[in-house]
């Protein structure tokens, strides 16, 4: 009975295995699976980079001249190097040679653009920061007209704060300094001592000293004029600048313009090209 039970299990364990092989089979088993064969492919031959050294016989005098300015950079850089590794007569030659073209090229822009100035000279800041004599007197005696004005129209309305302590012989100097902006100008300014009240120091952040706060009565904001000791001609064109600033005459963009230079070739605002389709 054994044996007859036996034999069953060996026979039935055959079968088993006899069917899962022919079921796996259909799909392939791995031990005689064949590696799929690689399809020949005709891959595109790459473009093997020219190792042709370039010359100026490659080009007529014409075609340097009208290079794009990027390829006549990468052409010039490509002679240099060729003459800095092979410094021959001929090679050094050429160098210069691109060059001379290039100065040419750089001649013809710079008399080009004397002409569009003298046709067009809204496009020039000549008009409004001439360089002759008598024409840089006029325009510094404008500038130095309009800081005394600006700062003696708002003496009232704005004052500088300025922060100094006993121990500080810089703060000696911009003392000295400060005696004559209020003489010339009226202004006032309150010394503060960040020794004895380090708390005002504190709230408009000031750590070094002298330093200069323009304030403005009624306004909340305020503007460093300088950090360390300064002139009386720099206290006056930051604290011109500053007023206007706060009082919303300029923006930041417009720091540096003067009123009158408003319209001309420093005034970032003005616009002079048109949209399309705009008059």
């Amino acid at each position: 009975m054994r044996r007859s039970l036996t034999v069953a299990i060996i026979l039935s364990f055959a079968a088993t295995a006899s069917a899962s092989y022919y079921n796996d089979s259909a799909k392939g088993w791995w031990w005689y699976q064949k590696e799929p064969e690689k399809q020949p492919g005709n891959p595109e031959k790459k473009k093997k980079a020219s190792n042709r050294v370039p010359s100026l016989k490659d080009y007529t005098y014409e075609q340097i001249w009208e290079m794009h300015p990027d390829q006549f950079q990468e052409f010039a850089e490509a002679l240099k190097k060729k003459a800095v590794q092979k410094p021959s007569e001929e090679n050094v030659k050429e160098y210069f040679e691109v060059q001379e073209i290039a100065r040419k090229k750089a001649l013809a822009f710079s008399n080009v653009a004397q002409f569009v100035w003298q046709k067009y000279p809204e496009l020039t800041t000549k008009k409004d920061y001439p360089i002759t004599t008598p024409g840089n007197l006029a325009r510094i005696a404008q500038i130095n007209e309009e800081r005394q004005r600006t700062l003696r129209d708002n003496r009232e309305d704005f004052a500088l704060i300025y922060f100094q302590r006993p121990d500080c012989s810089y703060c000696d100097e911009q003392s000295r300094i400060l005696e004559w902006f209020t003489n010339e100008t009226g202004w006032t300014v309150k010394r503060v001592n960040i020794s004895e009240n380090p708390s005002m120091a504190s709230k408009f952040s000031v750590e070094i000293t002298p330093t200069l706060i323009l304030i403005q009565k009624g306004n909340q904001d305020y503007l460093p004029v300088s950090a360390g000791v300064i002139s009386a001609d720099e206290i006056e064109d930051k604290a011109y600048r500053a007023v206007r600033l706060l009082k919303g005459e300029i923006s930041p963009e417009e720091y540096s313009l003067y009123e009158f230079q408003k319209g001309g070739g420093f005034d970032v605002k003005k616009r002079r090209l048109q949209d399309k389709g705009q008059p």
